[in-house]
């Protein structure tokens, strides 16, 4: 006999919402769920995303013990991690892209992020890179007064484009690390964030 996995509650985490420009919807930012399972698994078939990650979801079961390990992130307060959707007069779209702060100790808080292949090209990284980083250094959140870095493998132009768009300078490049870091990566940092405008919880 079978059991249903049910998701327990973690009360730490948070939705962020932006205010779209003319003709563009809402992006939202909220947790994965086990509902995105199927959806996470058919982003990561994308030949092109594969090339960049290291950690590949091939099935429901993979993609679910994924959101298990993003939701203990949440409640050790060491990990954010959303699923970014935009939000228009149907209702919120399915999940376009993914974005995450993770730190360990007292160090910098690193953003990491990828867009789906239909999403690309509309710059739904770049708001998503934008929200996070005001969220990030609000006074009231888990990141607050901590230096915001991000990084991605070298060869990834569009990952360094929206880097750079964001205010995240490149710094240095970190050499290879395998398994931890199979390729050489650009370490971008963050200029000083204010507090956030136009950042909203829901």
């Amino acid at each position: 006999m079978s059991t249903r996995r049910v998701e327990p509650p973690v009360t730490s985490q948070v939705t962020l919402r932006d205010a779209p420009a003319h003709g563009t919807a809402a992006l939202l930012l909220r947790p994965w769920t086990y509902e995105d399972a199927d959806v996470l698994v058919r982003h990561h078939a994308d030949a092109l995303l594969r090339s960049w990650l290291v950690t590949h979801l091939d099935t429901v079961d993979e993609a679910r013990a994924w959101v298990d390990a993003q939701r203990r992130g949440w409640a050790a307060g060491t990990r954010a991690a959303f699923a970014v959707v935009e939000s228009g007069p149907a209702g919120p779209s399915a999940p376009l892209g993914h974005i995450a702060l993770s730190a360990t100790g007292a160090g910098a808080v690193r953003a990491g992020y990828w867009t789906a292949a239909e999403a690309r090209g509309r710059r739904i990284a770049s708001r998503a890179l934008t929200l996070v980083s005001r969220w990030a250094a609000y006074d009231g959140g888990p990141f607050a007064g901590r230096p915001l870095e991000l990084v991605h493998a070298v060869g990834n132009e569009g990952s360094c484009r929206t880097a750079l768009g964001c205010g995240f300078p490149l710094v240095g490049t970190l050499p290879a690390d395998p398994p931890r870091r199979p390729r050489a990566q650009h370490l971008h940092t963050a200029v000083a964030q204010g507090v956030p405008r136009g950042t909203r919880e829901a």
